[in-house]
């Protein structure tokens, strides 16, 4: 149970491989598939079972598994995703019909030295079988106390191959003579694609052969979410890339392209740049590595695995928390340019890294996998069932009516598994220790800190002010008239923005209804002190609001503003020397995109803040 093997993403291919590789062994594979509709199909020897209401199946799997009748139950999700597996319904026929329950998942951080929520720990410890995809994931898995087996993605050697001659392969795509820098990466906040536009812009400055080719959709719904809100191409051209960034042609995150035209556009490039906070495995990194392209990501949970010895493992720079306390890697742009400019420079190091990195993948090709995986659910399932037997607690559940709103969940799972069952017959249920319920609250406790949410644009924690009970992802204070054109600029980069202002101020109209924006305008001392508290960005290019320096450093708002004296004690590096609304954008663009440089900021900010009460006779707000 995963993404369908039709579905375009990392886990629908993973799900391809290992299923079809699984039937062509003699396994009878039966998928239920997340984004499958309809009726079931066949497809490569198993059958494909779609979903109906709930995205995970949770409203269909015990119907399934009442039916079918599996011998296992292999799931591959976020360690987080499938809680409702056990609920008492579900459970409870499992362990009456001993289906043991295998569990692949990532690892994509921990919370420093190699800790996982405790909530995540619970889970795990609640599989019967947990199968880790990366050794880094093992390895933080017995850390936290849980044995689990471990199995990585694959890679289709035949597919994703070095070209026989590179030259052709460029030249297919129109790259004669230029040196490729891919990035396979969805358009969504982990893959940090505005932190990959700049290490990229900083390192082809200089040279004009230098391309860039983003395989992903710059319409990807995921870019128009609560927690990010970004208009990749219109942040191309804002850069001035636009003569140097190429993106896929026609791609689209629900139909994706085929492997062989995906191989084709790996074969042309030279690195393989991958920015993202955190991979639980990350496959475009082995796909390259595959082709012969240099691979480069983070050096930081699978990523290092998959790059050290042939490519390059980036330094991190900054780590910042999340909301379950995980560490979310920042890439160093300086050493990530420098390590693209050393392969740049010397084509004789990019060559044997590149026949290192096809050596390396070699590991990885599918048929092995599948026979890891065979061995897996052949020799390690008395391990599982073992697990299944753990003690139970009995309880007792009374059918009640199907309609209104009396019918729990158990209720409805119980009456899809058993059809007929009469009004007010109790069934008895074995069921283990842990519960949904326990779950839920326990993942709500260990992601408590909502306002550590990453986020572009760029979110900061609140961290104690009374004023605001969390801060409005791209809520933007505009001081005056002359701020609106850089709002404005930032708004075609972050469409979600929004602008609240002391005075009147038109903003245009919306280029989706034609209807006029206007700030919205705040009145009195104490309502602008709440609004900024609750803002995460304040611009005042002229420099005409006198309270805002150092009410935006207590309050820790990054505050884009004329290179007063003021301005310059508390906010250099986000001072202007003239009022310029493209600079000032550049500048916000920067906090809005970096949480590293928008907390320096606003902690450099801060302690300069306090520097001042300390100095006799000064008024500080």
């Amino acid at each position: 149970m995963s993404d369908s093997p039709t579905s375009p993403s990392g886990f629908g291919n993973v799900t391809r491989f290992v299923c079809a590789g699984l039937a062509s062994r003699g396994h009878q594979v039966s998928i239920l598939g997340w984004q499958a509709q309809g009726e079931p199909t066949r497809w490569r020897d198993c059958t494909l079972y779609p979903v109906r209401f709930d995205r995970f199946g949770a409203d269909v799997l015990l119907t399934y598994l009442y039916r079918l009748r599996p011998e296992i139950l292999v799931t591959l999700a976020d360690v987080w995703w499938l809680t409702y597996i056990a609920n008492p319904g579900i459970a409870n026929f499992m362990r009456t019909a001993n289906i043991p329950w295998v569990h692949y998942y990532p690892v994509d951080g921990d919370m420093g030295d190699g800790r996982l929520p405790p909530s995540w720990v619970h889970i795990l410890r609640t599989v019967d079988l947990p199968v880790a995809m990366s050794k880094y994931g093992r390895d933080v898995t017995q850390t936290n106390g849980v044995v689990p087996s471990y199995v990585p993605h694959g890679v289709d050697c035949s597919v994703f191959r070095p070209p026989e001659d590179k030259k052709a392969a460029k030249r297919a795509l129109g790259y004669d003579d230029r040196f490729v820098v891919l990035s396979d990466a969805r358009n969504q906040p982990r893959k940090l694609l505005p932190r990959l536009l700049d290490i990229f812009g900083r390192f082809a400055h200089d040279k004009p052969d230098a391309l860039l080719h983003l395989h992903c959709d710059p319409s990807d719904p995921a870019a128009r979410s609560p927690e990010y809100t970004y208009g990749l191409s219109a942040d191309i051209d804002f850069l001035g890339l636009s003569e140097k960034v190429r993106i896929t042609e026609a791609m689209s995150i629900a139909k994706g392209v085929s492997l062989e035209a995906l191989a084709a556009i790996y074969q042309a490039a030279d690195v393989h740049l991958l920015t993202s906070w955190g991979e639980g495995f990350g496959l475009p990194t082995l796909q390259a590595a595959a082709c012969g392209v240099v691979p480069m990501a983070s050096d930081y949970t699978a990523s290092r695995e998959l790059t050290e010895g042939h490519g390059e493992s980036i330094r991190v720079r900054d780590f910042i928390p999340d909301e379950f306390g995980i560490q979310r890697a920042l890439i160093d742009p300086d050493d990530a340019v420098s390590r693209l400019d050393g392969l740049y420079q010397d084509r004789g190091l990019l060559a044997a890294r590149s026949a290192a990195s096809a050596r390396f993948a070699l590991d990885y090709a599918w048929d092995r996998v599948i026979d890891e995986w065979d061995r897996v659910l052949r020799q390690e399932m008395p391990r599982a069932h073992q697990h299944l037997a753990r003690p139970v607690t009995t309880s007792r559940v009374t059918l009640v009516p199907d309609a209104g709103e009396g019918p729990s969940t158990l209720n409805r799972m119980v009456r899809q598994a058993v059809p007929g069952m009469p009004d007010g017959a109790t069934v008895t249920m074995k069921v283990a220790e842990s519960k949904p319920g326990e779950f839920i609250s326990e993942l709500f406790r260990d992601a408590g800190r909502l306002d550590r949410r990453l986020t572009i644009p760029v979110t900061l924690p609140v961290d104690g002010h009374p004023e605001a009970k969390g801060r409005t992802t791209g809520l933007t204070y505009l001081a005056g008239p002359r701020d609106v054109d850089a709002f404005l600029l930032l708004l075609l980069l972050f469409p979600g923005l929004a602008a609240w202002s002391t005075v009147p101020l038109d903003l245009g109209y919306d280029g989706d209804t034609g209807t006029p924006r206007r700030a919205v305008v705040v009145e009195g001392a104490a309502g602008y002190r709440r609004a900024l508290a609750q803002s995460t960005l304040a611009l005042d290019l002229e420099g005409t609001d006198g309270l805002l320096p150092e009410l935006s450093a207590e309050l820790g708002v990054p505050c884009v503003r004329l290179r007063t004296e003021e301005g310059l004690r508390l906010w250099p590096e986000l001072a202007l020397d003239k009022t310029d609304p493209a600079g000032a954008a550049r500048v916000a663009r920067v906090v809005l995109t970096d949480q590293g440089v928008a907390q320096s900021a606003c902690a450099s900010a801060k302690k300069s803040l306090v520097a001042l009460h300390d100095v006799p006779g000064r008024r500080v707000c």
